[in-house]
């Protein structure tokens, strides 16, 4: 979106509510943009939910929205929140939601607001981040939007969505940054003692997903490389191992887990090195043998490309 500076103009944010919205992932936004305001640009947020009414977040509280969905007229900004899980809204606010994202000049979410965002087809053909932990089921629902599990915050033309919770906050300061400038967003982020983006992104908090397969042999090699992380996982080693041609495993792998043999013995190496340099004391020199990495130039390689930290600040920032 171009940014839109102009004498005393003010840019109309709407965020819908519901029952079992996460509230971390609208008052986040919400607070950076209420600090955002210069006399050249301000923010209106206006909360709107199905039909006016108070909505109860997922901890237990309470709240009250400016208006109703329906009666919502203009909007320059939909920003869709979370839930704790996926938002579980009516069909009629997913329409209504899909009017106002039709109006709005940009779309943003947050953590699994993808879903609400995805379900009115904004989403497709589009780079877009949820939860981590959302990911391969925002994949399976929604197979025309190219879902990314690694970044805090994804940008995509008019799009811009948030992985976690208090990602919300990143994607405060990414709109303030897009419409204000880079000194706007940092002062603010200065103010709030948090960054305008988190350095490695979301992959570092991740859990390493079981991607659970259908076929025997393909789910008997996730056993093999989850038990023996430092064992030869070679797709030939591997292929042997379950009685399958190299070319057959490559493909059928790939097929059911989303990824290569290569790409996920990495990450799965990766994770048990993660462990381990939180439960022990232990080198990186070691833990590289152990994990199956041989060297500690090699384990902080995979570091980068997997959670896009080096193994001494995972170590730093976990312990």
């Amino acid at each position: 979106m171009t940014p839109t500076h102009g004498s005393g103009q003010r840019h109309l944010v709407v965020i819908p509510l519901f029952d079992g919205v996460q509230s971390l992932t609208f008052s986040g936004p919400t607070d950076v943009l209420a600090g955002a305001g210069e006399e050249r640009f301000r923010y209106d947020v206006l909360t709107a939910s199905h039909d006016g009414r108070p909505v109860r977040a997922s901890s237990g509280l309470v709240f009250v929205p400016d208006t109703s969905l329906a009666d919502v007229s203009r909007v320059d900004t939909l920003i869709l929140p979370g839930a704790d899980g996926i938002p579980q809204v009516t069909p009629h606010t997913i329409d209504a939601i899909a009017t106002l994202a039709a109006r709005a000049g940009r779309l943003a979410s947050v953590c699994t607001g993808a879903f609400l965002l995805a379900a009115t087809g904004r989403l497709d053909g589009r780079t877009a981040a949820t939860h981590w932990s959302y990911a391969q089921e925002l994949t399976l629902r929604h197979p025309d939007v190219k879902v990314d599990a690694r970044d805090t915050v994804v940008r995509d033309g008019p799009v811009i969505t948030a992985g976690g919770v208090a990602s919300g906050i990143e994607l405060g300061l990414a709109l303030v940054e897009e419409d204000m400038g880079r000194e706007s967003a940092q002062r603010i982020a200065r103010h709030l003692v948090t960054y305008v983006s988190r350095p490695g992104g979301q992959a570092q908090f991740a859990e390493p997903q079981a991607h659970q397969a259908r076929s025997p042999a393909v789910r008997a090699v996730q056993r093999q490389v989850l038990d023996h992380p430092a064992g030869e996982l070679t797709v030939r080693a591997l292929a042997g191992h379950v009685g399958l041609s190299e070319r057959h495993l490559t493909r059928l792998f790939r097929a059911q887990v989303g990824m290569s043999v290569k790409e996920y013995v990495e990450r799965a190496r990766v994770a048990f090195a993660s462990r381990l340099l939180v439960e022990t004391a232990d080198s990186p020199e070691a833990i590289a043998r152990e994990a199956g990495f041989g060297t500690e130039a090699t384990l902080r390689l995979a570091f980068r490309r997997v959670l896009r930290i080096s193994p001494a600040e995972y170590r730093e920032r976990f312990t």
